[in-house]
């Protein structure tokens, strides 16, 4: 069956589970949002592990996800699919006057510095105030993501340390200032309030120093994550058996796994 077809076909698939599914038939625009969020994730890991066939499953979760908006959205005359396919293909050709257009392109910086000036106009044109190039960046992305994004949209307009040193640098003094607050001993709600942002400004620095590694901060993260998980397995074995272990213990356990590991 062509693609056309399949497309339309889903839906109408869509549609129906909308009208007689009980479930679909009791959902909104905000109870689909975790829903959403879940399959995103999900197509990410299928990415990391290389597993494609799991991450074709997981497209066409998402795929759902904006058929079933757009079916939403229709039923209340909002917009309908249409106007998605639309507005998207609309805006790729806008955007990308180097492909479709006459303009020419040297590197991906001069292609960054016209996609923003784009966007500005077309903010101007639809009546939305500029936000600058940080406001636009959505506040419910994980908080990792949204520091590189941050510091990605900075740096094109030049706001960036020529090389990782200064960078590194930056979190050296991060980390001094939190050495300084953490050395306060009399602790009130405003010195615990300076510590968080401290931290934030440290964790801040740190994803700064990745970006200019090209190492994706959010996937250093998880790789940590994973790695902690599967040296604290071998602890949890040891507990199991033995009941009650001394942290010195637990540490010997870990260090031992994590010299097998190198």
């Amino acid at each position: 069956m062509p693609t056309g077809d399949q497309f339309e076909k889903f839906i109408e698939i869509v549609s129906e589970l909308r009208e007689k599914c009980p479930w679909d038939r009791v959902q909104t625009f905000e109870t689909i949002k975790p829903y959403m969020v879940e399959e995103v994730y999900e197509a990410l890991q299928a990415i990391d592990e290389k597993d494609y066939h799991k991450l074709a499953e997981e497209l066409g979760d998402m795929l759902l996800h904006i058929v079933m908006l757009s079916v939403f959205a229709k039923q209340s005359k909002r917009f309908n699919i249409d106007d998605v396919i639309a507005s998207i293909s609309s805006k790729m050709v806008r955007r990308h006057p180097h492909v479709f257009g006459k303009l020419k392109a040297k590197d991906q910086e001069t292609i960054w510095r016209r996609w923003e000036q784009i966007k500005r106009r077309e903010g101007k044109r639809g009546g939305r105030k500029g936000k600058g190039v940080l406001g636009s960046i959505p506040q419910s992305l994980p908080a990792l993501y949204r520091a590189d994004k941050i510091q990605r949209r900075a740096a094109r307009v030049g706001f960036d340390w020529d090389k990782v040193a200064g960078a590194w640098a930056k979190v050296h003094e991060e980390l001094d200032e939190v050495h300084e607050i953490l050395n306060i001993e009399h602790r009130t709600s405003h010195i615990e309030h300076r510590i968080k942002e401290e931290i934030g400004d440290l964790l801040f620095a740190v994803t700064n120093v990745a970006r200019k590694l090209n190492i994706d901060a959010e996937e250093a993260l998880q790789q940590a994550n994973n790695k902690f998980i599967r040296r604290f397995s071998y602890i949890e074995k040891k507990l199991q058996r033995s009941k009650k272990m001394t942290v010195e213990q637990m540490d010997a356990v870990w260090n031992r796994v994590k010299a097998s590991e190198k």
